[in-house]
């Protein structure tokens, strides 16, 4: 563990596209760390810190903030009219606010299984990656489909007095392509799920 005080190190901080501050860049120059700072065992510094990352992969966080918007979504598409019909009514947009309900609780189930595993004392690994991977990825497709919803209104940014849902629904897109970088990428989630999951070998 590093006191984030300690001499040599900088940290300087990266604003993502939908304007957050979510990742940084960090900088050892002869950063020394005391030995009673060590956790674990001599050398086993990765196992610990990919221990931690199967836990930070339990990801319930999806399929909550996916429901609120989907809830969102379903009350917008009731209310408004496009020529002379509400949306509601359009089989294609039925069709997929339906879709995403089901990936929503798909989602969830996924979550809940971790945190069953969890409460049970074991480490979720593979499972931890399947959740994640398709928790954040369902983001980006919710996020998607309700930019669809919105029209040309979508691209209003919070600040506008015309922006449906205050801006938020153009924040959740460009900020959900983070959520597939942050805590391990999808291409690293499919290796997991590939090796510890269904046995293959490494590519």
């Amino acid at each position: 563990l590093i006191d984030m005080k300690s001499p040599g190190l900088t940290v300087n901080p990266i604003i993502d596209m939908s304007g957050f501050h979510r990742f940084n860049q960090v900088f050892f120059d002869n950063v020394r760390v005391p030995k009673t700072n060590m956790v674990g065992e001599v050398n086993r510094g990765w196992y610990v810190g990919a221990t931690l990352l199967d836990f930070e992969r339990s990801g319930v966080q999806y399929s909550a903030s996916s429901q609120r918007a989907l809830e969102e979504m379903v009350q917008y598409a009731r209310e408004t009219k496009r020529n002379g019909r509400p949306l509601a009514e359009d089989p294609t947009v039925r069709d997929r606010l339906a879709q995403l309900a089901v990936e929503i609780e798909v989602s969830r189930m996924l979550s809940y299984h971790i945190a069953w595993m969890q409460s049970q004392g074991q480490v979720p690994n593979k499972e931890a990656s399947i959740g994640k991977l398709f928790g954040t990825e369902l983001q980006q497709r919710v996020a998607s489909i309700w930019l669809g919803l919105l029209g040309p209104y979508a691209q209003l940014k919070p600040k506008s007095k015309l922006a449906p849902f205050q801006g938020y629904a153009v924040q959740s897109f460009l900020s959900s392509f983070s959520m597939t970088i942050a805590g391990g990428t999808s291409e690293i989630q499919r290796n997991i799920i590939a090796t510890s999951g269904l046995g293959l070998p490494r590519g």
